[in-house]
């Protein structure tokens, strides 16, 4: 039996095609990569007097059924003891994640992998924003909350 060479050159140039097919049709898919969007919740700056307290509320609606999986608290005036609290309001209330602005380095803080807090369309969000001023009257200077989600249909 006799192989030409071009014989030989297309059994060489299959075999790794073949070895690839085989692979791909042997090993699972892998699962695919949720897709995570992330909504910003502004904290507008204000004046605080020496002494004074203020507490602010904003409401996030999600667009669809959502699983809330983490969130960044950025509370702009650095070390001040702003708080910040993301919950949904219930009934009964649910406290999603909070936040003490205490001089370390922003932080993100998510569920734990595969989890999340779910939360229906058209049942809000909130977002409190406390802070306390021990100081001569200044400004809050505000900050942001960034609310990272998965919608709920395909995960």
């Amino acid at each position: 039996m006799n192989i030409s060479r071009r014989d030989l050159a297309l059994t060489a140039a299959g075999l790794p095609l073949v070895a690839i097919a085989v692979v791909r049709l042997a090993v699972p898919d892998r699962s695919r990569l949720r897709p995570l969007s992330v909504e910003a919740i502004q904290i507008p700056s204000e004046p605080i007097k020496n002494g004074q307290s203020i507490e602010r509320s904003f409401e996030w609606l999600p667009p669809e059924d959502v699983y809330v999986v983490g969130w960044g608290p950025r509370a702009n005036a650095k070390g001040s003891g702003a708080e910040m609290t993301l919950f949904t309001p219930g009934p009964p209330a649910m406290l999603l994640f909070d936040y003490a602005e205490d001089g370390r380095p922003n932080r993100n803080e998510y569920a734990a992998p595969g989890t999340g807090f779910l939360v229906r369309k058209g049942s809000p969000v909130k977002l409190r924003f406390r802070l306390n001023n021990g100081g001569p009257d200044s400004m809050t200077l505000g900050g942001v909350a960034l609310i990272y989600f998965v919608p709920v249909a395909g995960n």
